[in-house]
């Protein structure tokens, strides 16, 4: 009687790690699936891959210097440039003002924005600037030459691999729970060693830094401030210069060595301005282009996940040794039921 409940007990005791190693598969398979990351894979790893070349010191210096070119021409502009030319027409200052007004609303548009156009740039460079260590950490996951993409795989396989050897330990569990052991092993070793808790965590961090400007309305702002720098642009080069070179008896090019010589700001701006708008347009469309990306991946906290693996590669570790324990003791005690049979007949026979 005391060795059929002996037995049933040691039977119990080898179905609970079979049982806890099934669980850990489902949780890894559960956690691949709700945080729908077959989903949100891709758009990290498109989003990553536009972001790589905006989020490098010489682009974001590139982009600094951009900006600073706009708000020094728009100041010169204020303080130096309308001056003389009023002065240059027999104006007044707010005549010329006017003038400007009513004959290029674009310039003036233009002008009259930049004192906010310029601050919202720089703090648009300043965020993404602030972003790039972790940026660098989180494009690495789960290493610099894989990609995002693996890892809703790798999870899943580790949950079915779990599912499996949990069955495993059912039928067999010294098998069973050899591998449950190496597994385990594995799964906590191995995001440790390539660094995934802490890229994980800067993900995470990235995240919480983009969420209150990465939105629409950012996207929308920025493209509004696009065309109306770019207006004022086109219209200052190829209507408001000519016109005031005819008003002024200069041709375009004496016009041109004027401000040169005397508005080194403006002249610079205008002859830069192309390749800046391109280069903003540049940095605006990225954003456009992977809102939707980080819309998908911006609900999802990757640090969690990460630590869902390791602990759960250290409880089938520890499973497995639980698995490897109790099999030993039922072997053992199987061996002594069988020695004390062969006793008690010994003695029977010597009486």
């Amino acid at each position: 009687m005391a060795s059929t409940m002996q037995r049933s007990r040691t039977g119990w005791a080898r179905r609970i790690p079979a049982v806890v190693v099934m669980l850990v598969g489902v949780v890894l398979i559960g956690s691949t699936i709700t945080n729908d990351l077959f989903k949100v894979g891709p758009a990290f790893e498109d989003l990553t891959d536009d972001f790589r070349p905006v989020l490098t010191a010489p682009a974001l210096d590139t982009a600094r210097a951009d900006v600073e070119g706009l708000r020094a021409a728009g100041e010169e502009f204020q303080t130096a440039v309308a001056p003389a030319m009023a002065a240059q027409l027999g104006m007044t200052p707010e005549q010329f003002q006017a003038f400007v007004g009513e004959e290029f609303p674009g310039v003036a548009e233009g002008m009259a924005a930049l004192p906010q156009i310029v601050p919202t740039f720089n703090g648009l460079i300043d965020t993404l600037d602030a972003q790039r260590e972790v940026f660098a950490s989180a494009d690495a996951i789960p290493t610099s030459s894989l990609p995002a993409t693996t890892v809703p795989w790798a999870l899943l396989v580790a949950g079915i691999v779990a599912l499996a050897i949990g069955v495993a330990m059912w039928f067999v569990p010294r098998v069973g729970g050899i591998v449950a052991i190496a597994v385990g092993a594995l799964l906590v070793v191995a995001p440790f060693a390539l660094s995934l808790p802490a890229k994980a965590a800067d993900a995470d961090q990235m995240n919480a830094n983009l969420r209150p400007v990465y939105t629409q309305e950012l996207i929308d702002g920025s493209n509004g401030a696009l065309v109306t720098v770019g207006t004022m642009g086109t219209e200052m080069s190829g209507t408001m210069l000519p016109a005031l070179a005819e008003q002024l008896g200069m041709s375009g090019d004496e016009l041109q060595a004027f401000l040169g010589e005397n508005f080194p700001a403006t002249s610079a701006a205008l002859e830069t301005l192309p390749a800046s708008m391109e280069r903003f347009q540049g940095l605006v469309g990225t954003f456009e282009a992977n809102l939707d990306n980080y819309r998908t991946m911006e609900p999802v906290s990757f640090a969690p996940i990460i630590w869902t693996v390791i602990v759960g590669g250290a409880v089938m570790f520890v499973m497995g040794l639980w698995a490897l324990v109790t099999t030993e003791r039922r072997a053992g005690s199987i061996g002594v039921e069988q020695v004390e049979p062969s006793r008690e007949l010994i003695g029977a026979g010597s009486r």
